[in-house]
């Protein structure tokens, strides 16, 4: 019996682990995307059934074409449920033709597996990825 219970507590361990370093890659990947200019790397993470996809899509373009960016992100805090629910810290440098602008913020994520890969399901704030405004003199 408690040998069941210890094998059974390791595959549990695998599996953490195993999800751990796949949400580390995700939002890498997105992170990366954002840095090398690449929307459409960058939105292949999103399910694009996501509510408010479509404008958030737009937004995301706008702010990559307008602008050079660096990004790097750290997960804070992963919630484990039927769905992972993830809380970043993400830094977000946009460099424009008129400004340069810096945010971070927590980027609160939930994502589910889609076809054996975790897709972005919702991701708030929205405008954390919108284009930068030129300020009016």
């Amino acid at each position: 019996m408690r040998r069941r219970t210890f094998l059974l507590a390791s595959a549990t361990t695998v599996l953490l682990a195993d999800t751990n370093q796949e949400l580390v890659d995700l939002f890498g990947g997105m992170a990366g995307a954002l840095s090398e200019g690449n929307a459409q790397a960058f939105l292949r993470a999103v399910d694009p059934s996501m509510p408010g996809y479509g404008k958030f899509a737009a937004a995301v373009a706008g702010l990559i074409g307008q602008n050079e960016l660096g990004s790097s992100i750290e997960i804070t805090k992963q919630y484990d449920d039927k769905t992972q629910t993830v809380e970043l810290d993400w830094l977000l440098e946009i460099k424009g033709p008129l400004q340069t602008v810096r945010r971070q913020a927590t980027v609160k994520c939930k994502v589910e597996r889609r076809n054996k890969k975790w897709r972005v399901v919702d991701i708030s704030p929205h405008d954390f990825f919108a284009p930068i405004h030129p300020e009016k003199p």
